[in-house]
């Protein structure tokens, strides 16, 4: 049977995570289900769940000045329901508010949604597109990963036994800039993204961001469409063609396996329809 211990401090969590068998225990949806497996199948469980929850540094929310920082404690119920969230990073909020169950969101958080490095994490392609650079902490120090670069694989990351996210830096975004977030499931509440796309346009095109997830290992800038959009002219023709050059991507890298019949269309539509609305939301502004 597992111990469970409530630090009070970070540098608490960390001496506990740095014992041999220790695990974060954030919000616990992901890891109840490891451990129920675990146990069905005879596999040795943690021996230390160390629940980091109750600590104020992971709670942190700063949106406004130079820098912007998320607390990696932060639920995604909080980010969906935050005005602040909601006006300075909306494209984070709206993904949250789709992110499995009111359950679900009352919970997970945005650390241990990347730390599971789940392909189809909502979360995660979100935090890609605000160029988020994780902050993670162990008993030899701090070091800074950006959010791109930490998921390997399927499940898989750099982070190494006695590490814990802190939280994420983010770069301001331009002012204004239309956000969007949307996601393709098998039913349209409680479901497991088929794929989702995160799309922030600031009003000269010059830094525009895509990012599409559940397609590949991990969620992935789509370089060559945000080329595009930067040499294009605003409207349907050029939000038609960056659908179309998503999908082209997603096959180039993918090949055309089964789910390729209906994700090809579906990243084209979804594309096209996620820059329209961000377009929109900046003429609406002006």
């Amino acid at each position: 049977m597992s111990r469970f211990l409530t630090p009070a401090t970070v540098q608490e969590a960390l001496e506990a995570l740095a014992q041999p068998g220790a695990k974060v225990l954030a919000g616990g949806t992901d890891l109840m289900i490891f451990l129920r497996q675990a146990r069905m199948n005879g596999a040795e469980l943690p021996e230390l769940l160390v629940d980091v929850t109750r600590l104020p540094e992971l709670k942190r929310l700063e949106l406004d000045g130079p820098g912007c920082y998320l607390g990696a404690g932060l639920t995604f119920r909080f980010l969906d329901e935050s005005p602040e969230a909601r006006r300075h990073i909306p494209v984070l909020a709206q993904a949250a508010s789709m992110v499995g169950s009111m359950q679900v969101r009352q919970t997970g958080t945005i650390g241990g949604n990347v730390a599971n490095g789940s392909p189809a994490a909502d979360g995660m392609s979100a935090l890609v597109a605000l160029d988020a650079v994780a902050e993670i902490a162990s008993l030899e120090g701090v070091r800074h990963c950006p959010l791109s670069e930490l998921i390997t694989a399927p499940n898989q990351t750099t982070l190494t036994p006695g590490e814990l996210i802190l939280g994420y830096a983010i770069t301001p975004p331009p002012e204004p800039e239309g956000q969007v977030f949307l996601k393709v499931g098998r039913r349209h509440e409680v479901a497991v993204s088929r794929l989702n796309l995160a799309a922030c346009l600031d009003r000269d095109l010059a830094d525009p961001r895509v990012v599409l997830g559940s397609c590949f290992p991990s969620p992935r800038r789509l370089a060559d469409v945000e080329a595009l959009i930067k040499n294009g002219k605003p409207g349907p023709a050029l939000w038609q063609a960056a659908g179309e050059q998503a999908a082209g991507h997603f096959t180039d890298v993918c090949g055309w396996r089964s789910s390729a019949t209906y994700k090809v269309p579906a990243i084209t539509r979804i594309t096209a329809r996620a820059l329209k609305r961000a377009w929109a939301q900046l003429e609406d502004r002006s």
